[in-house]
């Protein structure tokens, strides 16, 4: 049996393009969620220093907390 016979790999690129729908949708969606969030801070923030600090002290630590926990994660590899 090849690789492209196989039913499995049929049944996916039938659902393919429903898969492909559903992800840029749920991409547009975050983009869109992202930039309600993002956008009206930033020009809050534009002439404050106070809040600009607070919001560039924010955006570090939830920008850090990922990489931490993917170090983590992968600490008991990086010691074999």
């Amino acid at each position: 049996m090849s690789f492209l016979s196989d039913p499995r790999w049929r049944d996916a690129a039938a659902h393919l393009p429903d898969y492909l729908g559903s992800h840029v949708q749920v991409s547009l969606a975050a983009l869109a969620l992202g930039l309600v969030i993002s956008l009206p801070l930033a020009i809050l923030a534009r002439n404050h220093a106070v809040i600009r600090g607070i919001l560039l002290g924010l955006a570090s630590v939830v920008q850090t907390v990922p990489g931490l926990a993917l170090l983590a994660l992968f600490y008991p590899l990086l010691l074999a």
